[in-house]
């Protein structure tokens, strides 16, 4: 039976999941087992297990090992449809992981079928406005644009764009997302001036972004975003 109190046991074995940064020695027996210790003696769901489980995933995703972050995310989902049933939020969420894993192991096909089926749900039990439905919808579309179906991903996105900036600096967080989005299935789709003209919105709103103390957040973004744009109009003349 396990325990939901925590040891000197259960902190060392969870402290190497306290960080962002992955551990040096990449031991990934040692790792899985803290996790496998960690679900044992704290409960699946668990905070401390939850994290752990979290962190490995990204991990695995960093060094591009999509087949195990898929099982990962395929055992999560069980576990959670058994325990809390299809339609509980945290189900949902892990859900939508899937699909994303789905994407990462190169299954673009079932990642839209799950994506699609998680907004359904989500619609049904969490509204049409909710942040995670709203979340989910433009999943679909990336995921169509990347499945050789930019014209669909663009239209949703489109879609979704437009409802974001009506609501004005309420979603500006969103609307970027959103438009950033919308330019990657754009240049997908080959249609690279509205591409362009988008993405000279978001230089725009990124030159008035204040990040206070870390100053080269904005240097970074701004020089990814300036070289988007030259590949861009490149591809532009080209066509």
């Amino acid at each position: 039976m396990s325990r939901s109190r925590r040891t000197f046991r259960t902190w060392r074995a969870g402290r190497r999941f306290r960080n962002w940064r992955q551990p040096r020695r990449r031991e990934w027996p040692g790792i899985f087992r803290d996790v496998a210790y960690l679900t044992e003696k704290l409960g699946r769901w668990h905070p401390d297990a939850l994290r752990a489980r979290w962190w490995v995933s990204q991990w695995l995703r960093d060094e591009d090992r999509h087949t195990d972050v898929l099982r990962l995310a395929e055992a999560e989902v069980a576990d959670r449809t058994a325990e809390f049933g299809e339609d509980d939020p945290g189900t949902l969420r892990s859900r939508s992981s899937l699909a994303s894993a789905l994407r990462g192991a190169g299954d673009l096909d079932g990642a839209v079928a799950v994506a699609r089926a998680v907004v359904a749900d989500s619609v049904r039990v969490l509204g049409p406005d909710h942040p995670d439905t709203r979340s989910r919808r433009a999943d679909i579309a990336r995921y169509l644009a990347e499945n050789g179906n930019p014209a669909e991903g663009v239209r949703l996105l489109r879609t979704l764009y437009t409802e974001s900036r009506a609501f004005g600096s309420e979603r500006e967080t969103q609307t970027r997302s959103l438009r950033y989005q919308l330019i990657v299935a754009l240049e997908l789709g080959g249609e690279f001036p509205e591409a362009l003209d988008l993405l000279g919105e978001e230089i725009a709103d990124e030159a008035g972004t204040v990040y206070g103390i870390d100053e080269f957040t904005g240097d970074h973004n701004m020089k990814h975003l300036r070289e988007w744009r030259g590949r861009l109009l490149a591809k532009a003349v080209i066509r």
